[in-house]
């Protein structure tokens, strides 16, 4: 007979009391949740989309949290290293990173990846949607998407990247195809170079996640000829969408979301998700999130845990279907 059977004869009163004891230690660890820095990982470079929206988002957060929120800048393989490194990293919600489209393309398309988004990540939310938008060089001479189509046919028209195999990547590559033109693609370390490129003429397009563009859109020193989602983004509302350019059913959409790793508590997860949906309901934020282009799209964890699933098919099917590889 154990001691617990011999003292507890009735009832099992002293095991139940252990079971509590054991099992207030976790209820307590998670509700002193946060207790120290929260670190919010970028795959980008300083200035990217990524990057720009981690920075409004951090510090409001951290006062929601009543801990920094520090962002770190991981670049490299379309975010695949900072990815990589934040599915290994503890499930205790101190380590987030902020998602793109392109980690629902990566597992498709890249073969050397160690990650599965859907299964080695669980969302906290999604940030916003961030469309594309198509700009060139000043001094490429056409204003319009049909003048660029005609530019693009005579030949020698290179685009920047952020990296090969992102969503910009296939995005152009789609564009191109649809068009039935050849252009050579230039990838750079991300959306602030690959912007920074046009301007400096080493490219003539690039079509860009929205916030690192679009004040160069409204200074002039590039030219903007398409968005890329179904409606005219309020940033830059004078800039028509693809449906508008002949493109029935055109939609990319750049979104970005808050990922932990799988096996996060619950708990944290809804502490995270609220920080950031009420961080994402201040005029404040949306305002910021305006200057560049992007709006503020707040949802539940299981609701962006389900979006990342369909676009993950979504990809999957058009990488399949248009034969691209990472050698395109």
């Amino acid at each position: 007979m154990s001691l617990l059977e011999k003292f507890a004869p009735a009832g099992g009163w002293l095991a139940a009391i252990a079971v509590a004891a054991l099992t207030a230690f976790p209820a307590a660890a998670a509700d002193d949740f946060p207790s120290r820095p929260v670190t919010m990982v970028v795959g980008s470079t300083p200035g990217s989309a990524p990057d720009t929206l981690a920075r409004i988002i951090s510090a409001r957060m951290a006062e929601e949290l009543g801990q920094p929120v520090v962002v770190e800048n991981r670049p490299g393989a379309a975010g695949s290293i900072a990815a990589s490194s934040v599915a290994r990293a503890d499930a205790d919600g101190y380590t987030m990173m902020m998602m793109t489209a392109v980690h629902t393309i990566s597992p498709t398309l890249r073969t050397n990846i160690d990650y599965n988004t859907a299964r080695d990540f669980t969302a906290v939310g999604m940030v916003a949607s961030v469309p594309l938008i198509f700009v060139v060089n000043k001094d490429l001479g056409v204003r319009t998407m049909d003048e660029f189509v005609e530019r693009a046919r005579a030949g020698d028209v290179f685009y920047s990247t952020p990296g090969i195999g992102t969503l910009q990547h296939l995005a152009t590559e789609d564009f191109s195809r649809t068009k039935g033109i050849k252009m050579t693609m230039a990838p750079y370390k991300g959306g602030g170079p690959a912007t920074k490129a046009v301007i400096a003429n080493e490219v003539q397009l690039f079509y860009a996640g929205i916030p690192p563009a679009l004040p160069h859109v409204k200074s002039g020193a590039i030219v903007a000829l398409g968005i890329s989602t179904p409606k005219r983004s309020p940033g830059a509302p004078d800039v028509p969408t693809f449906q508008e350019l002949g493109f029935p059913g055109y939609n990319v959409d750049n979104w970005h979301s808050l990922m932990v790793p799988a096996g996060t508590p619950d708990d944290v997860v809804a502490r995270l998700s609220s920080a950031l949906n009420d961080t994402l309901a201040l005029p404040e934020t949306a305002a910021q999130f305006l200057n560049v282009g992007a709006t503020p799209n707040p949802n539940t964890p299981a609701e962006m845990n389900a979006w990342v699933a369909s676009e993950m098919a979504r990809w999957k099917g058009i990488i399949e279907a248009n034969n691209i590889t990472l050698e395109n």
